[in-house]
């Protein structure tokens, strides 16, 4: 994860690499009651890719979760959405 912060009022925690495990372990500390929809949407990603023969399935999944951890680590923003 990156250190970056925003001082007092900022976020959480620092938003993570964009790979599935940093993704998978923000999500646990932000959002924990999402990692089933997160592994579950993983698990259809990698299938599709496999299938496709294309990473563009991964690809979005991870675009998916960082916009959900991008939110819910600003939990003042989070109520706005």
């Amino acid at each position: 994860m990156s250190a970056q912060t925003d001082g007092p009022d900022g976020p959480l925690i620092p938003m993570p690499e964009l790979t599935p495990n940093a993704l998978r372990a923000a999500v646990a500390r932000i959002a924990p009651s999402r990692i089933p929809a997160l592994t579950q949407h993983l698990f259809e990603a990698t299938t599709n890719a496999q299938q496709t023969q294309s990473l563009a399935p991964l690809r979005a999944f991870v675009h998916s979760w960082a916009v959900v951890v991008a939110v819910e680590r600003h939990p003042e923003r989070r109520a706005t959405v």
